[in-house]
């Protein structure tokens, strides 16, 4: 496996977004982060559901399915322990999305509207599922994805980790062959650049670390506003 990672603080005072690259001898897996709450608990949030996910999949992973779910389960309590101790960091959380990475399939969770994409070499496709108010409406087909990314409302999630005792996760399990790329994102890049844009800079990639960065460069010149993060996870055929 090939791996970058990059987050950028962009026009936000600091920094919320965390991420994960976890590659040893027997585990490969990615995690993007987006926190949320005043007085810099986001970036707490983040930090500690990211901190939880790695120490979870480290000690357990030989089903990687119950293994991301128990993470997120184990993440969410973490963070909503540390914020009903705070008062400053009272309703702190954050969104969350991993996969766990082998030679011919990833499996994939979520909470929240951060996003894990699935590149073949041609098409670029969103494999999680948005929780947050304007992904519902165009669910519903009330309004578009376009009009969603303008939507006064754009920002509401419906789900998230540490804001309740207790959430579930949505689970993936996708196929993928060597030459494919995962993009884990912040809402800072997929709220700004859509999906051939992105998937044109996967298609010209030849460098992980390079793509990152102007995948970034690239969300700032579009307006993005929120912190940015990235990280890409290509299949080379093996784990080393």
């Amino acid at each position: 496996m090939k791996f970058a990672g990059k987050t950028e603080t962009g026009l936000r005072p600091h920094n919320e977004d965390s991420y994960l690259i976890l590659h040893t001898n027997t585990l490969d897996a990615v995690a993007v982060s987006d926190g949320m709450g005043g007085h810099q608990a986001g970036e707490i949030a983040s930090r500690l559901a990211v901190e939880t996910l790695e120490e979870m999949l480290l000690s357990n992973h030989s089903d990687p399915e119950a293994a991301l779910s128990s993470a997120f389960i184990e993440a969410n309590s973490v963070v909503h322990t540390r914020a009903s101790l705070n008062d400053e960091m009272y309703g702190m959380g954050c969104t969350l999305v991993a996969a766990i990475l082998t030679e011919d399939r990833f499996i994939a969770a979520n909470v929240g509207d951060s996003r894990l994409y699935h590149f073949d070499g041609k098409k670029l496709r969103q494999v999680t599922h948005d929780h947050s108010f304007v992904a519902e409406l165009v669910r519903r087909g009330a309004i578009t994805p376009e009009e969603a990314k303008t939507h006064p409302r754009r920002n509401l999630i419906t789900r998230a980790i540490g804001t309740e005792t207790r959430v579930f996760a949505d689970i993936f399990t996708c196929d993928w062959k060597k030459g494919d790329m995962l993009l884990l994102c912040s809402d800072g890049l997929c709220g700004v650049l859509d999906d051939a844009e992105m998937a044109a800079f996967l298609r010209n990639c030849t460098d992980p670390d390079a793509t990152c960065a102007a995948l970034i460069q690239r969300a700032l010149a579009a307006g993005s506003r929120d912190n940015i993060t990235v990280v890409l996870a290509g299949n080379d055929g093996g784990n080393a």
